[in-house]
């Protein structure tokens, strides 16, 4: 019980740790939080404008500066220009960026405010520009996730294991797939992802005709590149976990007595090795899922796809005021995976006197 409470404690401090992090671009100011400006016709009045916005008042007629609540500057641009004789309405830039803690704190603070008002924010549609709540539009983000995600990160797996089985049992292919795993641990993820990109266009213009969606269009959502990319960079690392974990099964008293016996190395590994390093399997997955999500972040972004991460990373997909609904989100994705592995372990791993045996 207390070790839940405290990896309960622990999935909370993490999410509001993100929140914070996630807002941290508002402690960066290029504009005055509490200005702004606007431009009128010749039949009305920067004191009328005034009077018709409550809680701002003239600071400067001559160059239609006014004085708004604080924060309230984006918020007041939008009500100006819906007044009659308003032909422009600015926000007024400072002269240098700088870092103001208040602001953050405000920000902060009103997030929290909307939250508990059932108020998620919202982001821009890249498509018409307009804004939409977030909470409409995240089950169908993390749908699209999902549908390249998880398939993506089980063929990591079993495309892992089987690599590291096959290089334990023949060692000169060993030593191929040894080398290729090293080519790849220094290779970029942004550079695998463009490689695998290009390899989809000269396809294509091989075969003289449509064979897979590059980026987004519509409700079209690529799916192989995001697929192979979630596949491959995730294998990598578990199959140096599991390449190691096999040698050193191999070379346990067992395993000599085994063969002694006449049992051929397949025999071995699918009978009782594969069986011993599970524990290396489940150990390994947290982090391999972690790399998982960051490179389907990537793959998103490059390929324009509207999901979780990316929101997050690509421009198009600027966020008004739900970014951390969004980062807090993909957390929870990653917490739900770990504590399945965690279920996983109790379940199928057990521990005595400091052995593992099945």
């Amino acid at each position: 019980m207390k070790s839940t409470i405290r990896w309960l404690l622990l999935g909370v401090f993490t999410l509001v740790c993100i929140f914070f992090l996630s807002n941290i671009q508002n402690a960066f100011l290029s504009t005055q939080p509490d200005q702004i400006r606007v431009t009128i016709g010749p039949d009305t009045s920067i004191q009328r404008i005034s009077e018709q916005l409550p809680g701002s008042r003239v600071l400067n007629e001559k160059s239609g500066l006014l004085a708004v609540p604080y924060g309230k500057a984006w918020d007041y641009v939008g009500k100006t220009l819906t007044i009659k004789g308003i032909f422009r309405a600015t926000t007024v830039p400072l002269e240098h960026p700088v870092i103001s803690w208040r602001y953050f704190g405000y920000s902060v603070k009103d997030q929290i405010q909307g939250f508990f008002h059932g108020d998620f924010g919202k982001f821009r549609n890249p498509f018409n520009r307009q804004e939409v709540a977030v909470i409409g539009e995240l089950p169908v983000m993390l749908l699209r996730t999902c549908t390249y995600f998880i398939p993506g990160l089980l063929m990591a797996i079993v495309l892992s294991m089987l690599m590291a089985m096959l290089a334990s049992m023949w060692r000169r292919l060993g030593a191929v797939l040894d080398g290729v795993q090293a080519l790849l641990v220094g290779l970029p993820d942004f550079f695998l992802i463009v490689l695998i990109q290009l390899g989809a266009i000269y396809a294509t213009k091989f075969l003289g005709h449509y064979v897979l969606l590059i980026v987004q269009v519509g409700d079209k959502t690529p799916f192989l590149i995001p697929f192979l990319t979630i596949a491959l960079i995730p294998s990598v690392t578990i199959y140096g976990t599991m390449r190691v974990a096999i040698m050193r099964e191999l070379g346990q008293d067992y395993v000599v007595t085994a063969q002694a016996k006449g049992l051929t190395r397949g025999e071995l590994l699918v009978a009782h090795v594969l069986r011993n390093v599970m524990l290396d399997l489940l150990s390994v997955l947290p982090k391999a899922t972690t790399l998982a999500l960051a490179s389907m972040a990537v793959a998103e972004a490059i390929c324009g796809i509207s999901g979780l991460g990316g929101f997050i990373i690509s421009p198009a997909l600027q966020s008004v005021s739900s970014m951390s609904v969004i980062c807090m989100s993909l957390a929870l994705l990653a917490m739900a995976f770990h504590v399945l592995y965690a279920l996983l372990r109790k379940k199928f791993i057990v521990r005595t006197g400091g052995v593992v045996s099945q």
